[in-house]
């Protein structure tokens, strides 16, 4: 082992799970984790990052040991615009582990450089990173826990799903016996769901506007952004609903791939949605097209983190059941006029 030196990414993106990888497995066990190194994901993600110091590496020589991202953001909370970082992607090869303190000491300074006004940053409990924040760097730094989230999720290929769970049986009987495995069928309506095409961008930025922020930490999105979230091939595409050829309501996802020693498995991860002002039969509709959709990309189920900014309702009346992972979505606060502790309501995906 050698000195290790922190500095810009160098943008081998390669690199990033040959580093990974290892330590995860190890971490994990036979349980599944969220890939989020795989180069389609690391690509999506780094085109909001418009400097090359936004992205950082711990090298000894020539060979990333230690990563971690801050993507670029804009937010709206009670009122007031407040520029963020969304710090992602953190990892750390298993013979590398004590270059994560330093790594983080990095970012901060970086963040507070860029004049970010917060960092957010999404832990697993129980996890490494997690017992990092709480027993290193909570005492030294202010880290607000914003809140802690559950997952629902909905079947799509039940078989798998039991493979990579390591359900037992009489939970994949509950789930049968709930029909959370079966199509969601689309009921009669007036309107269209479709999938999103490049036409619809400026009617989905403007029902983005309506999020309300109060009490809630709402993204504020650009066009080209927007864009890219909207529709990435292989990695995020968007179901709409359309009334009188106008967007009355959408739902975006990521296809993400979890991990585990049984193989990859692919999920949609609901990202942002709304349906405001659409009926329950509305939302059903676009619930089906999002299943269609998701098992047409090859995945074996539909997740959703509790964000809490929209009426869920129509998600358990079409059977999405809770899943047994949680999540602490905690903030870095570098201005000294800005609290987060303890909002319910988040509008960003999930990263």
């Amino acid at each position: 082992m050698g000195k290790i030196e922190l500095r810009d990414f160098d943008g081998d993106l390669t690199a990033l799970p040959s580093m990974a990888y290892d330590t995860l497995f190890e971490e994990y066990g036979q349980d599944t984790w969220l890939d989020l190194n795989r180069p389609e994901i690391a690509r999506h993600l780094f085109a909001d990052v418009p400097d090359p110091r936004f992205l950082i590496g711990a090298y000894d020589g020539t060979r990333l040991v230690a990563f971690i991202a801050n993507v670029p953001r804009t937010y709206r909370f009670n009122g007031r615009t407040y520029r963020g970082v969304a710090s992602t992607m953190m990892a750390v090869h298993k013979d590398y582990r004590g270059a994560v303190a330093y790594l983080i000491s990095e970012c901060l300074r970086r963040n507070a450089e860029f004049g970010a006004d917060l960092a957010l940053i999404i832990l697993e409990k129980g996890k490494h990173s997690w017992r990092l924040f709480e027993q290193a760097l909570k005492p030294k730094y202010r880290i607000e826990q914003l809140k802690p989230m559950w997952a629902i999720a909905r079947g799509v290929d039940l078989d798998k799903i039991v493979e990579s769970q390591h359900l037992k049986w009489y939970e994949a009987a509950g789930i049968r016996l709930l029909g959370a495995h079966r199509p969601i069928a689309a009921p009669a309506v007036s309107g269209t769901v479709r999938l999103y095409r490049d036409a619809d961008l400026g009617e989905i930025l403007a029902l983005t506007r309506r999020y309300s922020d109060q009490n809630c930490l709402v993204r504020v999105f650009q066009p080209e952004s927007l864009a890219r979230r909207l529709y990435t091939e292989g990695v995020t595409s968007t179901l709409v609903y359309e009334r009188g050829a106008a967007v009355e309501g959408f739902i975006n996802f990521t296809v993400h791939e979890l991990v585990s020693r049984q193989g990859r498995y692919r999920w949609a991860w609901i990202d942002f949605l709304y349906w405001e002002g659409l009926t329950t039969k509305e939302q059903q509709a676009l619930l089906a097209g999002l299943w269609q959709a998701s098992r047409e990309q090859g995945c074996i189920g539909i997740l959703e983190w509790d964000k809490n900014y929209y009426a869920k309702g129509a998600l358990f009346r079409s059977r999405f059941v809770p899943y047994p992972h949680s999540i602490e979505v905690n903030a870095w606060i570098l201005n000294p006029d800005l609290s987060l502790q303890g909002i319910d309501r988040i509008v960003e995906q999930i990263v």
